[in-house]
């Protein structure tokens, strides 16, 4: 009998210690989601329910918690923030995003009311326009459906902040004016044009009325976007409520029963494990939520949720560690515009699973996407791979630590041995799935003796001056009895089978050499101990 231990993977982050900060940085800038309520409905359009889609809206408020006034200027000028929405539902075990990230469009502010702080302190009365230290400031639904203030999320850098107003949708125009008034940077959206759309959804939050009626709970998210604010801040930009909603007969009726809670929503799946990691100082962040439940027949079902928080470059893949003999099926990928011409693509390379994306659909920000599959092996804790979509600074690719399918293997040390000299532990090969020739050897006295033992669980329990066990005498076993050569060398083959149901075994190794006067009962030395981790890879 044996266990399968969680094998830690420890990949080095990304630029994590880096000197500076990112591009733009302005010291003391630092907005904070703080509040989105009042969830309302604005109007259908398409099919007769339930096959057409709604546009709505809710409120937002944010605070600033740092120690400098935020920039709030109203288009065209780029100095304000933005205000990005998303609809979230948790349902038979997955979390997805249900409103459409390029038809959902991203609010621009264009003042700051500077009301009482909701975020510690006191509001600032002077020190400049914009949103003071310790100033909040609300814009109602109202403002936020109006779509004289809405634009695409394609056209703002996450990470940075930076909006472009020459040639962005305000200057264009809706419909597009004719050069070169399209790119002159004056507004050409008027709030006389946004005013008289005919279609009541158009531009606002937008969601498929097929999504609402699947049993589950949903959630607004707002995520805010702060020129010159720091990466390390960006976390409270984000916030998520729980929120209801009702088909009447003719309308939609919305509530919010919960609280706001700030943070990435994937932290709402029950069950999941989230990590994150950015792309050094160079680009933002990527969140990985992982549930992976147990099936019938030794099958194990993964299901991902990966979300490019602000990470202005993009995903083009998710790159999961499996190996190659393992079993696979049921691959699943879901995206957020139902488009099938743009779908995902997998593929087994090597020791990976790999989805790539779609010349046209990267994972880009304020998005998730969904992946999932089974098979026969069982979770342990590992990293997976981003890929960039699209040229920049930066690494290539993005690494988050979650749950995976299969560990790496490798040999590490738990301590020294103690001895006059101490006999030495040593591997050859590495334990992966299968290896035939893996061993162990010894250096000791030529033609002494020593017994090796292992165990599958570590210690460190001191036996001598100097002289400690590293193995948990519960799981405690010998392996055999090792007679040095004349060089002082003795092999312990320890072969590693084809059998994945050891991905993941941990086996700590210690030997002890009989010695005359020996600093263990007068009869040994202990060798250094080993930290055997089998992995298909």
């Amino acid at each position: 009998m044996h266990t399968t231990p969680a094998i830690v993977l420890t990949v080095a982050a990304l630029a994590a210690t880096a000197l500076v900060a990112q591009s733009n940085t302005v010291p003391g800038i630092d907005g904070s989601l703080t509040n989105n309520a009042n969830p309302t409905y604005y109007g259908r359009r398409g099919a007769a329910h339930p096959g057409g889609e709604i546009g709505m809206s809710y409120s937002y408020t944010m605070c600033n918690p740092g120690t400098a006034v935020i920039p709030w200027a109203a288009p065209m000028l780029p100095t304000h923030p933005m205000f990005a929405f998303m609809v979230v539902r948790e349902s038979n075990g997955r979390l997805e995003q249900i409103t459409n990230s390029t038809t959902t469009y991203v609010k621009h502010a264009f003042g700051a009311a500077n009301s009482p702080s909701t975020c510690g302190g006191t509001c600032q009365t002077s020190g400049g326009s914009g949103l003071r230290v310790f100033c909040t400031d609300t814009y109602s639904v109202g403002t936020n459906a109006n779509r004289f203030y809405l634009a695409p999320a394609s056209e703002i850098d996450p990470w940075t902040g930076i909006w472009q107003p020459v040639g962005s949708y305000f200057d264009r125009g809706d419909p597009s004016v004719a050069p070169p008034n399209n790119t002159d940077g004056v507004r050409s959206l008027t709030s006389g044009t946004a005013g008289v759309f005919t279609d009541l959804v158009r531009n606002r939050v937008t969601l498929r009325e097929a999504d609402l009626l699947v049993p589950g709970r949903l959630f607004m998210c707002m995520h805010i976007v702060v020129l010159g604010e720091d990466g390390d801040l960006h976390f409270n930009n984000t916030g998520r409520r729980q929120m209801t909603a009702t088909w009447g007969g003719s309308t939609w009726t919305f509530a919010n029963p919960s609280g706001f809670v700030q943070g990435s929503v994937l932290h709402e799946w029950v069950g999941a494990t989230v990590g994150s990691a950015r792309n050094g100082e160079d680009d933002g962040h990527f969140l990985v939520a992982a549930k992976v439940t147990p099936l019938t027949g030794g099958l194990w079902h993964y299901e991902y949720a990966v979300q490019n928080l602000d990470n202005a470059r993009g995903g083009a893949s998710l790159r999961i560690p499996l190996c190659s003999g393992s079993a696979l099926a049921n691959v699943r990928f879901r995206d957020v515009d139902g488009d099938p011409l743009d779908e995902w693509t997998w593929q087994r390379t090597g020791e990976n699973l790999e989805f790539l994306a779609s010349a046209n659909n990267p994972l880009d920000w304020n998005t998730i996407y969904n992946f999932g599959f089974d098979t026969d092996v069982p979770p342990v804790a590992g990293n997976v791979a981003i890929d960039q979509a699209r040229i920049g600074p930066g690494a290539l690719a993005v690494s988050v630590a979650t749950q995976i399918p299969a560990g790496l293997a490798n040999v590490t040390g738990l301590g020294a041995g103690c001895g006059a000299p101490a006999p030495a532990l040593q591997a050859i090969g590495l334990p992966t799935i299968p290896n035939a020739t893996f061993a162990l050897t010894t250096t000791t006295a030529p033609g002494a003796a020593a017994l090796l033992f292992y165990s599958l669980a570590s210690a460190n329990l001191p036996l001598a001056p100097g002289c400690f066990q590293y193995l948990d005498g519960l799981y405690l076993a010998t392996h055999g009895l090792l007679i040095a050569s004349g060089a002082g060398l003795a092999t312990a083959p320890v072969p590693i089978p084809a059998d994945l149901s050891l991905d993941g075994l941990e086996i700590s190794w210690q030997a002890a050499e009989l010695v005359i006067g020996g600093p263990v009962l007068g009869s040994f030395s202990l060798s250094n101990g080993l930290l055997v981790k089998v992995a298909c890879r």
